[in-house]
């Protein structure tokens, strides 16, 4: 069976690569995907061309795509540990060859390694356009002095002071250390509205960010209501749970409708666990799987025949 890739990710390479002058054209694809070969040779041409540093910069375009579900969902994470996993769930939903596995963390720390099946580990270009993009999400996340090295047994440190000063090893360069000193709020973004009722409030904070693995005491925290108090105050609206649930499902249907990204993908930023966690739910609180829901409302692009648009335009010209 072909693997595929995120043409989306090829896309936010041109991006930033662009902006350092170097002209590179992703290859282009019909949908969300193209074949993993045609990534991976993308991205060996270019390292080979112009060496690892670019690629390990590429993460600096993220904030000019943050409304993009899957980023939206990354840049939700609210400590380093947290980032991982909401990563290592993205690999699992877009059915990556390649996983990025944690083999040790702690407070201020974590060690991580990207690699795949037995004698198909990631190309050194692949390593280091992961390894970029999870460096630059870090501080977004509220990590702050983040320092990386890479290597197995002689690890170099490949970014430091905000920058990234070498390339990784070409041996084992896939196994990565991050530290950093601390993490500093990052609630600026999720302000509380005092005059708001409690279930507007949560509701509020579920939806701003449904990929969050919220729990009944997280919220309750961040509300600054005693969990039984919430759970109670939640009870119209189906309790913490229920509440969750639904909020997941509309943010769900609402990009479902939109088009343009891929079921797992949406998924994915919508908070469930894997494709059949998704499928499962999504099908209970709308009697449709999500691909049945898309093909039922999903509105039509401006242009493509049967939206308002194409419908003005033939008019006109009629």
């Amino acid at each position: 069976m072909e693997e595929y890739a995120s043409a989306r990710l090829l896309e936010l390479v041109q991006r930033a690569l662009a902006a350092e002058g170097i002209d590179a054209v992703a290859p282009v694809s019909d949908g969300a995907l193209l074949p993993f070969a045609v990534k991976r040779g993308f991205l060996t041409g270019l390292a080979r061309e112009h060496g690892l540093l670019p690629l390990l910069r590429v993460g600096s375009a993220l904030p000019a795509v943050s409304s993009d579900p899957a980023v939206a969902a990354l840049l939700g994470a609210v400590t380093p540990h947290d980032l991982f996993e909401r990563w290592q769930r993205l690999e699992r939903f877009t059915h990556s060859r390649h996983r990025v596995v944690v083999r040790e963390r702690g407070p201020g720390r974590l060690v991580a390694e990207h690699a795949g099946p037995e004698g198909e580990g990631p190309e050194p270009a692949e390593d280091a356009l992961v390894l970029g993009v999870l460096t630059a999400l870090l501080p977004l996340c509220g990590a702050r002095d983040v320092e990386v090295a890479a290597g197995g047994a002689v690890p170099v440190t490949v970014f430091s002071d905000g920058a990234f000063t070498a390339s990784p090893p070409h041996r084992d360069g896939g196994v990565w250390r991050f530290t950093w000193s601390h993490t500093a709020p990052v609630a600026e973004a999720r302000a509380q509205a005092p005059a708001r009722d409690v279930a507007s409030r949560a509701r509020g904070l579920l939806a701003a960010d449904p990929a969050r693995r919220w729990r009944l005491g997280c919220l309750a925290a961040e509300l600054g209501i005693p969990p039984r108090s919430l759970q109670r105050r939640l009870a119209g609206a189906g309790g913490f749970s229920g509440l969750l649930a639904t909020v997941r499902a509309e943010a769900a249907a609402e990009l479902l409708m939109s088009g343009g990204h891929t079921v797992g993908v949406i998924g994915f930023a919508c908070g469930y666990a894997d494709q059949a966690h998704f499928t499962r739910h999504f099908k209970l609180r709308t009697a449709m799987t999500p691909a049945v829901y898309r093909s039922a409302f999903r509105r039509p692009a401006p242009d493509e025949p049967g939206s308002r648009t194409h419908e003005q335009r033939k008019r006109r010209t009629s």
